[in-house]
């Protein structure tokens, strides 16, 4: 059996407490298991080390770490190569936006500052364009006398098609069962500010016919370069490239986790 150990007595106790600065620092040496505590060494090299006494070297390095941080602009990559991050540099920039808009701004002006009138413009090409491909593909069906009479207009200006963006976005935080119930007369349905932004009519209309890519340069499923984000490549890279210029990394990023639905069991 292993030896109990004897407890101190009070005298003993009261010994160690009035100890020396020596005694003490015998306790907490390492051989008990404690680690030592440098802080006052610490302590007393600042307070021995006047800053008055720093080297040229030192100021040098000091300086050039700051002109070299007020030089430094990160760029953006498509891939992260290893070794190519200086994250000493990167840490002293900081990054954060890079766009003019005032603070109280409308959220309308930050989405329009990414989701250019360029990007509209192309859209409002190519959804005529896609319109048009669908009235020559089914002329069989709406041409002759009886069938339904072909209603789509051009889309001109693309302020019309701001407006149906508009309505998508609210549509995804105001939901109701159906496109149509948003111009719904019932007041417990019916979304004034739809209603007063685009007929329902126009609104379909656009929807049906809504693209983002060019129609001319799509290619078959069957072709070897096609790929599923081939069509919203194009756009895709216009909306990247407005977030990298008006925005710059900072140091440090936490990238949340992409949250996809599971249907396995």
């Amino acid at each position: 059996m292993s030896k109990r150990k004897r407890e101190l007595s009070k005298e003993e106790i009261e010994a160690i407490l009035l100890a020396s600065d020596d005694s003490v620092s015998d306790l907490s040496s390492e051989d008990d298991g404690w680690p030592v505590d440098d802080s006052l060494a610490d302590v007393s090299f600042i307070l021995n080390n006047d800053p008055g006494d720093e080297t040229d070297e030192n100021k040098a390095n000091d300086e050039e770490a700051a002109n070299s941080a007020s030089t430094f602009k990160p760029s953006w990559t498509e891939q992260m190569v290893n070794g190519q991050i200086d994250l000493k540099q990167h840490q002293k920039y900081g990054g954060g936006r890079k766009h003019n808009l005032p603070v109280g701004s409308e959220a309308g002006d930050y989405f329009k500052m990414l989701f250019t009138n360029d990007m509209y413009e192309k859209i409002r090409e190519n959804t005529n364009k896609y319109a048009e491909f669908v009235k020559s593909a089914t002329i069989d069906k709406w041409e002759p006398i009886g069938i339904k009479k072909w209603r789509w207009k051009p889309i001109e200006d693309i302020e019309e098609l701001f407006s149906f963006i508009a309505i998508i976005l609210i549509m995804g935080i105001a939901k109701l069962p159906r496109i149509k119930d948003y111009w719904s007369s019932n007041p417990m349905l019916g979304n004034d500010k739809v209603k007063r932004t685009m007929a329902r009519d126009r609104f379909v209309d656009i929807y049906r016919f809504f693209h983002i890519s060019d129609r001319e340069n799509e290619v078959s499923p069957n072709d070897p370069s096609f790929y599923m984000m081939r069509k919203l490549d194009p756009f895709m890279s216009c909306l990247r490239s407005n977030f990298q210029m008006h925005f710059e990394s900072y140091p440090h990023l936490s990238v949340d986790e992409a949250m996809v639905k599971y249907k396995g069991r």
